[in-house]
């Protein structure tokens, strides 16, 4: 009767204890795997700020934009719009009153063409043509002649016969043989064209009657 009364008298132990406990051990456990993978992946990140540091600098060094002091790769001619550089220099040309140096601005439409910079170039080549600067009125007259139209040279799909001939005739008038050769030229192709059906050049003949 005594050790039933002993064997009752033992606590009973609750087995919920033991799967808290073991649940709080995996948590634990949990967090400080965690935190290590953090530590971990932390410093990799940092070792890989390190290695590429270096080549980041390099670009920073190198190519710097002017004006605001942004760094990158970009050029910064590949941020001005097109023509923004010509227009800006005739401004500068009209601020400094007449006699305007076309030789000068001649060579630097030259440049831009010869660049890529079609359109800084057309808006020099005009300039200086409306100021009767022979070079600049056959060169836009060219651009524009049908017979010698090249699609990398120009700002237009396709030639215009009409504005070949404005400026040809133009700079006939002021005593330019090969401009008044480039009018007899241009009345040739548009004869032939104008058989074809072309509508410009029929357009065109109506000048020469």
């Amino acid at each position: 009767m005594s050790e039933l009364n002993e064997a009752g008298s033992s606590p009973v132990r609750n087995p919920l204890i033991w799967i808290s406990l073991v649940v709080i051990g995996l948590i634990i456990f949990v967090l400080l795997s965690g935190d290590r993978g953090l530590r971990l992946s932390g410093s990799s990140s940092d070792e890989a700020s390190e290695t590429t540091t270096p080549a980041i600098a390099s670009v920073e060094a190198t190519v710097t934009i002017e004006g605001d002091g942004t760094v990158g790769t970009i050029e910064r001619s590949l941020l001005v719009s097109p023509g923004m550089r010509a227009r800006e220099y005739i401004k500068d040309l009209r601020d400094q009153g007449k006699p305007y140096p076309f030789a000068q601005v001649y060579e630097k439409a030259q440049k831009y063409m010869q660049e890529g910079s079609l359109a800084d170039a057309h808006l020099l080549y005009f300039f200086a043509a409306r100021e009767d600067h022979v070079p600049s009125i056959m060169k836009l007259a060219e651009m524009s002649d049908p017979t010698l139209f090249r699609a990398e040279d120009a700002l237009m799909d396709d030639a215009d016969v009409i504005q070949a001939y404005k400026w040809y005739r133009k700079a006939a008038e002021m005593g330019h043989q090969l401009a008044s050769e480039r009018v007899d030229g241009l009345q040739q192709w548009a004869s032939k064209a104008a058989e074809d059906g072309n509508p410009h050049a029929r357009q065109l003949l109506l000048n020469f009657r």
